[in-house]
């Protein structure tokens, strides 16, 4: 099984202080609202109250990654969601490649609201780029007869090319902010 993990710096203030924070906003909105009658505050509350579901309930940005031959399974705050691949019928990705961000949807006909939907911003994890090309990959395992599958067979590099783009990004790696420690220059 490999395991993928959010760093935890970056999860408590991407993720963790973004959702406390628009509970704040829900609170203050909702006050507003009693208070001066004014229905504009509703807006304020649905778009807080939409970021605060997403964080805390549906986990739709999750803190751990684990994938197995079996299964697939997203973690945040003590909750699991678990996908056995025997049983998933979709699996959707729309990957942002500068940014290494995913938004996967599995099992989207299932209609849920607290799972199934994920954002995944691969940077943050360990060995990000293998998180990233997973979830590509897997898309194209799972859906072969798609256009954006096809058009990721067709765009396969040469040795050659392969062997070039590895050295650029072994030398990215180590000039990584990310991969520096304290002290290092």
């Amino acid at each position: 099984m490999k395991q993928y993990v959010y760093k935890k710096k970056f999860y408590n203030f991407k993720v963790v202080f973004t959702g406390y924070f628009c509970i704040a906003i829900f609170i203050f909105c909702l006050y507003e609202l009693f208070v001066t009658r004014n229905y504009y505050w509703l807006l304020g509350n649905l778009v807080s109250g939409y970021q605060v579901f997403n964080t805390f309930i549906s986990l739709s940005n999750p803190e751990e990654v684990d994938i197995d031959d079996k299964f697939i399974a997203f973690k945040a705050f003590g909750k699991t969601h678990r996908y056995n691949f025997s049983e998933i019928k979709d699996f959707r990705v729309k990957e942002m490649a500068t940014s290494k961000k995913i938004y996967l949807r599995i099992n989207k006909d299932d209609n849920s609201l607290l799972k199934g939907r994920y954002w995944i911003d691969c940077l943050y994890f360990n060995d990000s780029d293998e998180l990233f090309m997973y979830f590509v990959n897997k898309e194209d395992e799972i859906h072969p007869d798609t256009i954006k599958a096809y058009a990721h067979r067709s765009n396969k590099l040469s040795p050659e090319k392969r062997e070039e783009l590895e050295k650029y990004k072994q030398d990215r790696k180590e000039k990584s902010v990310f991969n520096k420690k304290k002290g290092d220059k």
